[in-house]
């Protein structure tokens, strides 16, 4: 009870604390704000929010939990997941690795645009919470639902021209130093367009704590705050920056 009460305290100052566009000076976030945050669309995939619906009403274990409580703890809101698919589709980031525990639910609204609409081919990993290699080497295990829309996609058509950035999601869960953990094994992998993302950011103080760690980090320069997930950036050519965007 008193962590919700804590957490209720927290999100309002964070709404109190926060700004919107009008509170964005670079141009970079800015442009990445509009059409990735503020936009006029409806910021959900029925599709997947059925598979959320489903998952929330059943008795099954995932990591040993329950499904059901699991997805209500840990999985994102709908209208984060759908920034992600947006983030993905603003800058056709075609390479994304995924690292934690997940349900899917994230992964399938990053994966919806580029291979259902677009039909860019992503090159997509997901790297099991607690081991080091590669699990999953394409989107099979989280798209069986996709495999009718996908099946009549022609693959040899030109596709966009692969540019730099890659995506890394990093699904934090209820172990804080979890982060640490990740962020240590990728590191060396960053570059100048390389993204990195963190779900659950305020789970915990320690979580909140080991976060803003992260963004003091000399090879970060922007860093941007949602409440229940944070974006770091690497761009050199950016002054450092920090924004707490309301979302």
């Amino acid at each position: 009870m008193l962590a919700q009460v804590t957490r209720i305290f927290d999100y309002i100052g964070y709404v109190f604390g926060s700004t919107d566009l009008h509170g964005i000076h670079s141009p970079f976030v800015y442009n990445l704000a509009s059409q990735v945050l503020y936009h006029k669309l409806e910021k959900r995939f029925e599709s997947v929010e059925f598979q959320r619906t489903q998952m929330l009403k059943s008795k099954g274990l995932i990591f040993n939990q329950s499904l059901a409580e699991f997805t209500n703890t840990y999985t994102l809101p709908a209208k984060h997941a759908f920034a992600l698919s947006r983030l993905v589709a603003h800058l056709n980031i075609q390479t994304i690795t995924e690292y934690g525990k997940t349900t899917g639910i994230e992964t399938n609204y990053v994966l919806n645009n580029p291979l259902l609409e677009s039909k860019i081919p992503i090159d997509y990993r997901y790297v099991f919470s607690g081991e080091n290699h590669v699990k999953v080497k394409t989107n099979e295990q989280w798209l069986k639902n996709y495999k009718d829309e996908t099946k009549n996609i022609d693959w040899s058509q030109p596709f966009p021209i692969q540019n730099d950035w890659d995506l890394h999601i990093l699904y934090l869960s209820e172990r804080a130093d979890e982060i640490y953990e990740i962020w240590d094994s990728i590191k060396s992998k960053l570059h100048n367009q390389s993204i990195v993302i963190l779900t659950n950011i305020r789970y915990s103080d320690d979580h909140y704590l080991k976060w803003k760690q992260l963004t003091h980090d000399t090879m970060v320069r922007v860093d941007i705050d949602l409440f229940r997930m944070g974006f770091l950036f690497f761009r050199k050519e950016q002054p450092k920056e920090s924004f707490l965007l309301r979302y």
